[in-house]
């Protein structure tokens, strides 16, 4: 079985592998960089320094740390409102808040723009991030 950070380091190369101008995104509805416009269907969360990820799935919601065993949780369904989605896990090893909110994101890390922007509420702490669906992650050209 492949440990967590692994599966997370591997995650974050990938994403820094690729990347896109600002200039080149697309965000017309229905195209591949264009986030579900309910917050419905997979979506990938990150972010970097510390690193972290959130995988969403209409089954559960995997929160993801170097070092760190994945905490999986059953997904209670986003409370949506305008252009914003909070998905909050209240129990188990690892409580957290995370906010997706429609905009321009950068990951700071690579040239790589996403449509959402990420903030995970996980302890005392607050962390910033991006967030996407997956084929519009994996739709981005290499650098």
């Amino acid at each position: 079985m492949m440990s967590a950070a692994l599966r997370l380091m591997l995650l974050a190369s990938t994403l820094t592998a690729c990347g896109q101008s600002g200039a080149d995104a697309t965000t017309a509805k229905g195209s591949p960089t264009a986030p579900a416009a309910d917050f419905a269907g997979d979506l990938n969360a990150l972010g970097t320094e510390p690193f972290w990820a959130i995988t969403i799935r209409a089954d559960g919601l995997t929160f993801s740390r170097p070092g760190v065993e994945d905490s999986k949780n059953a997904n209670p369904g986003p409370v949506v409102e305008h252009d914003r989605a909070t998905w909050t896990i209240a129990d188990g090893p690892a409580p957290f808040k995370l906010t997706l909110t429609k905009g321009e994101c950068s990951d700071g890390m690579s040239d790589r723009h996403y449509t959402l922007n990420a903030v995970l509420v996980f302890g005392e702490k607050t962390m910033y991030g991006c967030a996407d669906t997956p084929a519009a992650i994996a739709a981005q050209p290499a650098p």
